[in-house]
């Protein structure tokens, strides 16, 4: 969910068995409609965490993140591999941190205080377990383990998620790029690994394992961000020619109302325990988003559906969706099991709260980190 979308995707003409940085890469800039796509996801969660019934299948919002995330993260560190010829991964995982630590740090602390202060020091140990769950990248495990029940902060499953993704992706990414001529090879690998993590969930599902181990294992939930990885690799070395990218922008084109139609169907009706929720619309649903994705990275920005995604008001969403993914969940607990409110009050007020709060993180906590990413940009050979 934090995926800065404001980053440079390089494509390129070029032979498809060759592993060399594409001789002419375009550089694709910045695109609001991504940002869109973001507010509409962290929208969809928020309404379903205030209040499941109202939209049972928002959950589906993170793995539209997740998708998002593994298809920028992916085209950036190919970008980087061509342009220099390898990845700096200290640079990485330190603009990674800049990112993404300083305002989690921030909630957890604060987080910690409230605890202590409504439910005395007694009252919040369970709490503070959480908060060091949460800060180490472990919710997601101790979930599917049923280590201990991450309470307040169940949220954090995703960030968790991600976190252990980002540290073993560039890596392998790094080394595949290094070893393998055949570009196309690369970007079929991580399509493997996603068909194996729908594969493995899809199995244990069936032989009895929990939902709480299905849903949080990085390797039974990694199909969504493996599916972007393949579209990124794919995008981001220039894999396909000029006349396949018309033909695939015209297909997603296509396809984009369908996709967007579906969503809002599995939006509005499915419920995350359904059978086939979890045994076939989880890996569906990446697909349908990347199809959204492709239309707003390859299709005309004067097409209808990417002027629905560049709209401003969901850009903004979409640009503070960190900062709303972190505050709103511990918000709304707070609001709903320690003091009682209705659904009603938690959903307006709760997330009006969740907007000013987000906002000051942006602002104040964020962004002067985010400068300070740019001493660790890559630079070209």
């Amino acid at each position: 969910m934090e995926i800065a979308v404001k980053t440079i995707q390089d494509s390129a003409d070029a032979d498809p068995v060759a592993a060399a940085p594409p001789a002419a890469p375009f550089r694709l800039g910045y695109q609001p409609a991504l940002d869109g796509i973001r507010g509409i996801s962290i929208t969809i969660v928020l309404v379903f965490h205030a209040n499941e019934r109202l939209l049972p299948g928002g959950f589906l919002g993170v793995d539209l993140f997740f998708v998002l995330s593994g298809f920028l993260i992916t085209s950036l560190l190919v970008q980087e591999f061509d342009a220099t010829g390898g990845i700096s991964l200290k640079s990485f995982y330190m603009r990674r941190v800049l990112r993404l630590f300083p305002a989690l740090f921030t909630m957890l602390l604060l987080f910690c205080a409230a605890a202590i202060l409504v439910f005395g020091f007694h009252g919040a140990v369970d709490h503070l377990i959480d908060s060091a769950i949460t800060v180490f990248y472990t919710a997601n495990w101790a979930r599917a383990l049923g280590v201990h029940r991450v309470d307040f902060l169940g949220h954090a499953w995703s960030l968790s998620l991600e976190e252990q993704f980002y540290l073993i992706w560039p890596p392998m990414l790094l080394l595949l790029l290094r070893v393998m001529r055949s570009r196309w090879l690369v970007a079929f690998l991580p399509l493997g690994l996603a068909l194996a993590s729908w594969a493995l969930r899809f199995d244990m599902h069936i032989d009895g394992a929990t939902l709480m181990r299905v849903l949080n294992g990085l390797d039974t939930h990694a199909d969504g961000l493996m599916i972007g990885c393949c579209a990124g690799l794919a995008v981001a070395s220039g894999l396909l020619s000029d006349k396949a990218k018309r033909a695939l922008a015209r297909g997603v084109r296509f396809l984009s109302p369908i996709s967007l139609l579906l969503l809002c169907y599995l939006v509005l009706f499915k419920h995350w325990y359904d059978l086939d929720t979890v045994q076939w619309w989880l890996f569906c649903v990446p697909v349908l988003g990347l199809i959204l994705i492709l239309d707003c990275v390859l299709g005309d920005r004067r097409d209808s559906f990417h002027r629905i995604f560049s709209n401003r008001l969901l850009v903004r969403i979409g640009m503070i969706s960190y900062g709303l993914y972190l505050w709103h969940y511990p918000i709304y607990r707070f609001m709903a099991s320690a003091f009682g409110m209705g659904w009603v009050t938690v959903l307006v007020f709760g997330t009006i709260l969740t907007f000013l709060v987000a906002i000051l993180s942006y602002r104040l906590v964020e962004t002067p980190f985010l400068r300070l990413k740019r001493k660790f940009q890559p630079s070209p050979a």
